[in-house]
């Protein structure tokens, strides 16, 4: 014992082990990574000494030597402790509730007050807005949070998302804020401050420390689009016009209405609003005269109230996972209809079906609740694909011969016990994918019969 702790540095060293040891014990080896480093400094002090000792005789010069450098590690370590023990104090006002934000890095605001004695005492408006001209990286990232002068020791109450970036899309500019929700009280006014900073950038009114580092307008096959999935996204700056892009994704933000701005890019042609919570169907979707394609699919949608008969353009209508029961009837008069999602509602029938769907090529209708392929099958003959699975149909009937344009058929996960002749008048079926929990052998020979062309998979709901 007396040689491992002979000298200054020796002392160091094996303290420095020790708590190396203790951090990756006593937190279970959640901090383990910590300890080893830990640890490691240890022994590099062990080697120091050792390299010391080899290289110096002189016994005053040693002993000097270990102490200055034991000194300059004592130095250190206290250094980098009261660093690390830097935070930001964030105050809000008293009885605040609701969302806040600090948006950081646009020039010419003021700067975040100077850290004192490790704190840096930040103080939120009234508003719950702060802007300022101080870059995020400039600051600590450990935080305390006050209301008025009470310290929050639940974190349970404040949602902090330190990670939210706005692109302002016709420029390379962005906008990097902290934002924060108090009491579960989600609103919107921070994320909409952001957007009209990005509309004062855009006329050189503002400016932001920080440029766009990979660019949300992508390229394939079929030219540009928009890709802003999954941004939190309230709204969208101006000067989207200017845009020569045929897609806009949108999908999983939290926008309550279709942005203004998206109706001005005149190149569109696919719009996917999916997984917003929009209420209220866009009656000037009629400006997107080249639209073909759009998703409204998971929005709150459940009605429309406007005349879409203009929508020449429009081929593909996706209203899946909207808990529908009735389809606006309003659809109905796309003119040229083709592809037709309603997946994951709450259909019973095909009551909606009449001959104003005649030109539809793709149904999707799984996972709702049909109990049976009723006669408005007679409407459905250009129908080319049939997504009918996770349903309650016991029977494919007499009328499923009216689908003489099927090619694909995938009608598994229903009770399917009996199944008409009839279906070898589809003579341009590809595929079909049915289950045969309740079809006897006979039954599967009779498929095969009628169905000589067609690639029949079978499974077994009890083996899914």
């Amino acid at each position: 014992m007396r040689r491992i702790l002979s000298t200054p540095l020796k002392i160091c060293g094996f303290l420095t082990i020790l708590l190396g040891i203790a951090v990756a014990i006593l937190t279970l080896g959640y901090l383990i990574i910590l300890g080893l480093y830990f640890i490691g400094i240890g022994l590099l002090l062990y080697l120091i000494d050792f390299i010391l000792k080899r290289n110096i005789s002189n016994k005053q010069i040693f002993k000097i030597s270990q102490i200055s450098l034991t000194i300059v590690y004592l130095l250190f370590s206290a250094w980098t402790y009261l660093k690390w023990q830097e935070h930001n104090q964030i105050t809000f006002p008293k009885e605040f509730s609701g969302e806040a934000g600090i948006i950081f890095g646009i020039e010419n605001y003021p700067q975040l007050p100077e850290t004192e004695f490790w704190t840096k005492k930040i103080i939120i408006p009234k508003s719950g807005i702060l802007i300022t001209s101080t870059k995020v990286e400039e600051i600590p990232n450990r935080l305390q949070f006050f209301i008025g002068n009470e310290k929050i020791r639940d974190f349970k109450k404040v949602d902090w998302n330190p990670n939210f970036e706005f692109d302002c899309i016709v420029s390379d500019d962005k906008i990097k804020a902290w934002l924060f929700t108090i009491n579960g009280s989600k609103q919107k006014a921070v994320r909409e401050k952001i957007t009209e900073l990005c509309n004062e950038i855009g006329i050189d009114k503002v400016s932001s420390s920080y440029k766009s580092d990979n660019s949300i307008i992508w390229t394939d096959k079929k030219g540009k689009y928009l890709w802003l999935q999954n941004k939190d996204l309230t709204s969208l700056p101006n000067g989207l016009g200017k845009l020569d892009i045929y897609k806009a994704i949108l999908t999983g933000n939290d926008l309550t209405e279709v942005p203004k701005q998206v109706l001005e890019i005149s190149s569109l042609q696919n719009l996917i609003l999916a997984k917003n919570p929009i209420k209220d169907f866009p009656c000037e979707l009629n400006k997107l005269k080249k639209l073909k394609s759009i998703s409204f699919a998971e929005t709150k949608i459940t009605e429309i109230n406007c005349d879409l008969s203009k929508l020449d353009s429009l081929e593909h209508f996706d209203l899946s996972r909207n808990n529908l029961n009735i389809l606006p009837d309003e659809i109905k008069d796309i003119p040229n209809l083709k592809w037709l999602s309603l997946n994951g509602n709450s259909f019973s029938n095909l009551s909606f079906i009449d001959k104003r769907l005649e030109n539809l090529e793709t149904l999707y209708l799984y996972t709702n609740n049909v109990s049976e392929l009723g006669v408005e099958t007679e409407y459905l003959s250009n129908l080319k694909e049939l997504l009918i699975f996770d349903n309650q149909i016991e029977s494919i009937p007499e009328n499923i011969g009216d689908l003489v344009g099927l090619r694909k058929l995938e009608i598994w996960n229903n009770p399917i016990k009996s199944i008409s002749s009839n279906i070898s008048k589809l003579k341009n079926l590809r595929t079909l994918r049915i289950d045969d929990d309740y079809l006897s052998d006979k039954d599967k020979e009779n498929l095969k019969t009628w169905l000589p062309n067609c690639e029949i998979k079978y499974q077994t709901r009890s083996e899914k």
